[in-house]
């Protein structure tokens, strides 16, 4: 599936055939479009041959020359808006000339008869070809997104209709796959709307930026006509690319389609996605068109084969996070409570920084916090993520209380209008919430009994996120969020209710991150005296010692560099250096060390 098609037939065709479980082989069309403008496969392999497959090619047809007329400048806007009504017209059957038309609304209403024609043969309603006309009508009419709400329901006027199509012929009707077909088809047009963010604006004008995370960053929408982007405008961009990777990840149920067809498709479309979401880690879509390579497609193919053979593509994802590090340390027995923490955490945190609104994002927190109360008082939790909770404390025996300070701390991101830096005693309180309570909680999974390891838990875990604090200014600070103390800002002659990005690049960042630094020093050294001494508990805790080395590092790093944010090459080598102190923690659990 793809939000961006062309089924012109200049496009070079390949085909790859796969072998299946089954007896017969399926034979996999794909678009090999290096020289052309589309970076994901085309056709509609989910629809099987017949009506279906017929409407599918109707729909591409359709959508690409009203795209096309839509965006064509040396056509006065009038005759596009003409072109689109007369498209319109066209799907309610009448696709006859008319006496008073431009050719291009001959040609749109021509190709929207035909298309409804075949949408009414294959049993499809024709809504997805409404949606695209809507589209198409703002596109001319300049649309600029406002903020992120905005920026989603045009994608989701203007891309989802391809996967609504294909899911409707491949036969899957299920309400939650159809979701995640729509969320797919979104993330594959805001990944192209991110590789032309400049040529877009250069050449037309437009602005695929939420104009909200442009004020949030203070720029304003001619950054974009730059040759290359300042590191305020590669930050909002990383925001956008953020969406794209939860939009990403909810796409998976695709993966688990009974339709054959359909899994190949998914499969093949979103390890593309993902390879070229991947591009754009550390480079500049304003300097150089950002593209898949050859790798990235073999790789795609893989995953294409994989489905074939029903065989789950692999993906971790605790990967590259603080506890995929302590799940790989840890015994196994406490493997799964670590695991259960994890999805606990993860699902805080992704509503804490998703992008619905405030509201929504504090409704979702407080239901799962409602849950929570539930579950300690022995009554069955009855939200959305009931199963999920009732498996962490009851399986488990993950504390609620520590479970309800992490979604107190998420709570306090969840403001439409934060009220700049916090005082020393708030910012101790959320760092205590948000990673304190974590640890607390990951006790049982340590199998540390809480008396003997909270007050480590509770001071590594500030120690570890006032370090992640310190890291992350800048990338905060684009987000709209301060965490430096308003008092170690005033007394460097800073407003803490300056704008964070004001803040971030002010003179008063180096002293008040020199202060959070001083602290979190001192959380790290309370940590240490707070180890219990029994050498079985600390075998136990050797993976949350691996992190503090790995954190204490990091921290001396950026004392080094003044607190400025650190290169995409230099992550990596630190990366490298966490997993140096792991091993070295690993080896000394074993040996009694």
């Amino acid at each position: 599936m793809t939000a961006d098609a062309d089924p012109r037939p200049s496009a070079v065709a390949t085909r790859l055939t796969v072998a299946s479980a089954a007896p017969d082989r399926v034979t996999l069309p794909v678009r090999a479009l290096a020289a052309g403008r589309e970076d994901f496969p085309v056709l509609g392999m989910a629809a099987p041959p017949g009506p279906g497959r017929a409407a599918v090619q109707a729909f591409y047809r359709a959508a690409r020359r009203l795209d096309d007329i839509a965006d064509n400048r040396n056509l006065p806007k009038a005759d596009r808006h003409a072109a689109i009504a007369a498209f319109v017209d066209g799907l309610e059957g009448d696709g006859q000339p008319q006496l008073t038309a431009t050719p291009a609304a001959d040609e749109l209403r021509r190709l929207a008869a035909g298309a409804a024609a075949a949408f009414a043969q294959a049993g499809i309603d024709i809504t997805p070809l409404r949606d695209l006309a809507e589209a198409s009508r703002r596109d001319v009419d300049g649309f600029v997104p406002a903020d992120w709400a905005a920026l989603d329901g045009h994608c989701r006027l203007s891309a989802a209709p391809v996967a609504r199509v294909l899911m409707a012929v491949s036969g899957d009707q299920d309400p939650a796959r159809r979701q995640a077909g729509d969320d797919l088809a979104v993330a594959l047009q805001l990944l192209n709307h991110i590789r032309d963010l400049g040529a877009d604006y250069r050449t037309a004008g437009r602005v695929w930026l939420p104009g909200s995370w442009l004020a949030d960053a203070g720029l304003g929408a001619a950054v974009l006509g730059a040759p290359a982007a300042p590191p305020r405008l590669l930050a909002a961009i990383g925001r956008m690319l953020e969406a794209v990777d939860e939009l990403l990840d909810r796409a998976r149920p695709l993966l688990a389609t009974p339709v054959r067809r359909l899994r190949i498709q998914a499969a093949l479309t979103l390890g593309i996605a993902r390879r070229h979401r991947r591009r754009f880690t550390g480079a500049d879509p304003l300097a150089r068109r950002i593209r898949p390579r050859r790798r990235d497609w073999a790789g795609a193919l893989a995953d294409a084969g994989l489905a074939a053979l029903r065989v789950p593509v692999p993906e971790s994802q605790t990967a590259g996070s603080s506890f995929g590090m302590a799940i790989r340390l840890m015994p196994s027995d406490g493997r799964p409570a670590m695991q259960a923490l994890y999805a606990v955490s993860r699902l805080v945190d992704d509503i804490a920084d998703g992008h619905a609104p405030a509201a929504r994002r504090r409704q979702l927190l407080e239901t799962i916090d409602a849950d929570l109360l539930a579950l300690g008082a022995d009554h069955a939790p009855t939200g959305p993520d009931a199963a999920l909770l009732n498996d962490a404390v009851h399986h488990h025996h993950l504390p609620v209380d520590a479970l309800r300070q992490i979604v107190a701390g998420c709570l306090s991101d969840c403001s439409d209008h934060p009220g700049g830096a916090p005082a020393w005693a708030d910012l101790l309180r959320y760092a205590d919430r948000v990673a304190g309570a974590v640890g607390e909680a990951a006790l049982v999974a340590f199998g540390v009994p809480r008396a003997a390891g909270r007050a480590y838990a509770r001071h590594l875990g500030r120690a570890l996120q006032l370090t992640n604090i310190l890291r992350d200014i800048d990338e905060d600070a684009i987000h709209g969020r301060i965490y430096l103390p308003a008092e170690a800002l005033m007394a460097a002659g800073a407003d803490p209710r300056a704008a964070p990005v004001v803040i971030a690049e002010g003179p008063a960042r180096l002293p008040a991150a020199r202060a959070l630094g001083r602290a979190a020093r001192d959380a790290f050294a309370a940590a240490d005296a707070a180890l219990p001494d029994d050498p079985h508990l600390r075998r136990r805790l050797r993976p949350a010692m691996a992190m503090a080395d790995a954190y204490r590092g990091l921290l001396a790093v950026l004392e080094a560099r003044r607190f400025a944010a650190l290169p995409p090459d230099l992550r990596r080598q630190l990366k490298r250096r966490a997993v140096r102190a792991a091993l070295r923690h690993a080896v000394l659990a074993r040996i009694g060390g």
